[in-house]
């Protein structure tokens, strides 16, 4: 006899109407609901994702929760995205598929469309795996003051179909898992390959059933996206050409630290200290399906905004420096333009330098639009910092890339003096070594080849922190500024250089402190912070935008918490870094 299952998939939406904005948030479960005949442990859930929000499955793998961040336009949309499978050998199904609102909110049907991509009836083969997909769509705004609950449902109809032979064995698919990290691990959405990185550098398509990060042994996750036409299909396992990379990143897990210091400075102390207050700051990985921390006191816990900003379970950051795509020297490499074709991220290249602020931002932002590119926030910035100096990562101050060509991934040798300004450059290999050597992995987040690189000198670094004045050179007009707030870190109006307390927490500024003012080898007097000399002024109304790590020939001022500023205007000195901020 043929064997008939009900899975019910039940959805909970809270829409919140306001006079002025319809804000619409998702909060929902997924319920498969089941007789008790054999053919009820055959089909589950194997896969939920939200691109917008957040979706789990249940230990029983019948369940789905999600939830999603608030819809504040007419025509936005919340998509949940799942896979059913059929682990069954002895029979096929033919499913049906119903959505809609329950009875008791069937009024509210000219405000909220729900779709499915899923034909009705579908076939699920045995051992097959169908991908479905739920969109719910905001097409009124309602216009009172409430919020209220609203339900809706997918019922799913399963009829087994008898088999005339036995069908494939179901072999569940796995995803290896950092226990460390607590649900925090690496999201792999379209061009992102995930690899791992010999210490020569040999570039390897991974397993990810199996392990190829482990942040407890400070091996972190990396991923490339591809050239448009590389010259293979690559496989798990493959050695992936160099030629064929277009860029490296790193993954940031979310966390939350222990704050060290409040960063309430607004002076430099005239005197040089005799010791470093450098220490191990605490940290605690975490998914962002828990709530954030929010700590501002010494000794409490606060969920780094660079991860509560863009509500994510981490960040993908540029392994190194941005290039130019094609620059044969250092000089071609300076462009003043908005480009995102020309964009690498790749070890030995020439740093993109002289573009303003504006282009730079742009050229990030468009790299990549399905996964949220964009120029590195000052606070994402002090997030890769911390993390650095965790005992997740090199726990110690970064080795400066002191090649004068802007080459990226180099590192000072051991036998260069980097004690003060100005610090000994070049290019020869008695000077500065790549980042596949011993000496190149000391200019990495993690003193291995699996860390980020030059975020210690090569080129200055601007970032996309700021605060608003009449003299901003950036080159971005004020509405653009609103638009692109998000990928914003605003300061407050009228700093000075040592207004450190203006600081936002986890942005490696302010809590470097205290401040010292005291002269280099060169005569020069400069503010440094108290962990290892680094450079430490804060921006002012000449010099509005935030630059961070310093650059090749600047000695003990250049550091993952070096502290610097400039008018937004193109420099020959200064380049940029992407993040992506994928959900």
């Amino acid at each position: 006899m043929k064997k008939r299952n009900i899975m019910i998939l039940v959805f909970m939406l809270v829409i919140g109407f306001a006079s002025i904005t319809s804000t619409l948030v998702i909060n929902g479960t997924l319920n498969l609901g089941f007789n008790t005949t054999s053919f009820d442990a055959d089909v589950i859930f194997t896969r939920a994702e939200t691109p917008y929000g957040k979706a789990s499955i249940g230990e029983t793998k019948k369940e789905i929760t999600f939830e999603t961040e608030k819809l504040e336009n007419v025509n936005q949309t919340s998509i949940l995205e799942f896979d059913v499978t059929n682990k069954s050998k002895d029979y096929d199904a033919s499913v049906t598929i119903n959505c809609g609102l329950t009875e008791e909110f069937r009024s509210y049907s000219e405000y909220v469309r729900i779709d499915t991509n899923l034909e009705s009836p579908f076939e699920l083969v045995s051992s097959e795996t169908k991908t479905g997909q739920v969109t719910v769509e905001m097409i009124k705004a309602f216009n009172e003051e409430l919020t209220k609950d609203i339900q809706f449902e997918c019922k799913l109809i399963a009829t087994p179909k008898e088999r005339d032979t036995l069908g494939e064995e179901y072999i569940p698919s796995t995803k290896y898992v950092d226990p460390v990290l607590n649900g925090a691990d690496p999201i792999l959405k379209e061009n992102l390959v995930p690899v791992t990185i010999s210490d020569n550098g040999e570039v390897t398509y991974a397993n990810t059933s199996k392990e190829w990060y482990n942040y407890e042994n400070k091996e972190w996750a990396n991923a490339v996206i591809l050239v448009d036409s590389p010259s293979k299909e690559y496989q798990e396992g493959n050695i992936i050409q160099e030629n064929d990379i277009e860029s490296y990143f790193v993954w940031i897990p979310r966390y939350r630290y222990q704050i060290f210091n409040e960063g309430n400075y607004t002076e430099a102390i005239r005197s040089k200290p005799e010791t470093s207050i450098a220490k191990e700051i605490q940290i605690k990985f975490e998914s962002n399906s828990i709530e954030p921390s929010t700590g501002s006191k010494v000794n409490e816990w606060l969920t780094h905004p660079a991860f509560t900003n863009f509500d994510v379970n981490g960040l993908w950051v540029g392994k190194f420096e941005t290039g130019y795509k094609d620059a044969s020297d250092t000089s071609s490499a300076q462009v003043n333009l908005i480009d995102s074709s020309k964009v690498i991220v790749k070890p030995n290249v020439y740093s993109w330098r002289s573009s303003t602020v504006s282009n730079m931002f742009k050229t990030a932002y468009n790299y990549e639009r399905n996964l949220d590119s964009h120029m590195m926030k000052n606070t994402e910035w002090g997030a890769v910092a911390y993390l650095s100096h965790s005992k997740y990562g090199i726990n110690t101050e970064i080795r400066i890339n002191n090649n004068s060509n802007h080459l990226t991934g180099y590192a000072a040798t051991d036998e260069t003096d980097q004690s003060s300004h100005p610090g000994v450059s070049g290019t020869t290999s008695n000077v500065t070594l790549p980042y596949n050597t011993p000496t190149g992995y000391k200019s990495s987040t993690t003193g291995n080849i699996t860390g980020i690189y030059d975020m210690s000198g090569g080129a200055f670094e601007y970032v996309a922190g700021y605060m608003n004045s009449t003299s901003d050179a950036s080159g971005f007009i004020e509405e653009e500024l609103v638009t692109y707030s998000k990928y914003l870190d605003l300061y407050p109006d009228g700093t000075t250089i040592t207004s450190y307390n203006n600081r936002i927490l986890g942005d490696a500024t302010g809590e470097m402190g205290p401040f010292y003012s005291y002269a280099d080898n060169d005569g020069t007097l400069r503010n440094h912070n108290s962990w290892y000399g680094d450079w430490g002024n804060f921006i002012d109304y000449g010099a509005i935008w935030f630059h961070r790590g310093n650059g090749f020939s600047t000695g003990i001022l250049a550091g993952q918490f070096c502290i610097g500023r400039d008018t937004g205007q193109n420099s020959p000195g200064i380049g940029f870094r992407l993040t992506l901020s994928i959900k």
